[in-house]
Parts: C-alpha cells; structure tokens; sequence
C-alpha cells in the first residue's frame, strides 16, 4: 500500500471519528441537557468509541462471511 493510500485512509478514518464523536456527543446532550457537554466529555468519547468498535467488527463479520461463501 502507498503513502498516499495510507494518508487517505488515515484521513478517512478521522472524519469517521470525528462524526461518531459529534454523534455521542449529541446523544450525552439530548439525554442529560447542555449543561453537561463539558462535564460528560469521557461519556461521550467512550460511547463513539464503543460505535467505531462495533462498526469496524461489522465490517470484520462481512469479510468472514465474504470469505466462506
């Protein structure tokens, strides 16, 4: 794989983490109120964390079904 590969999927990478982020973000603040988008920040980066893990094994779960069809 190139560089340029590389840096594209790097890039791509960190605007999913920065969606899934803003994304949690959104959540913690429709659930506990504005007040809270300082004071919960672990929330919110824990549950786009847990979002991204769950997506990337997804997207391991489809390669192996790929593979043994």
């Amino acid at each position: 794989m190139s560089t340029a590969q590389l840096d594209t999927m790097m890039e791509f990478s960190q605007a999913r983490a920065e969606a899934y982020l803003h994304i949690a973000k959104t959540m913690v603040m429709n659930e506990f109120g504005p007040a809270t988008e300082h004071t919960h920040t672990e929330v919110a980066v824990s549950l786009a964390t847990a979002m991204m893990q769950h997506e990337g094994s997804q997207i391991v779960a489809d390669a192996f079904r790929s593979v043994e069809s």
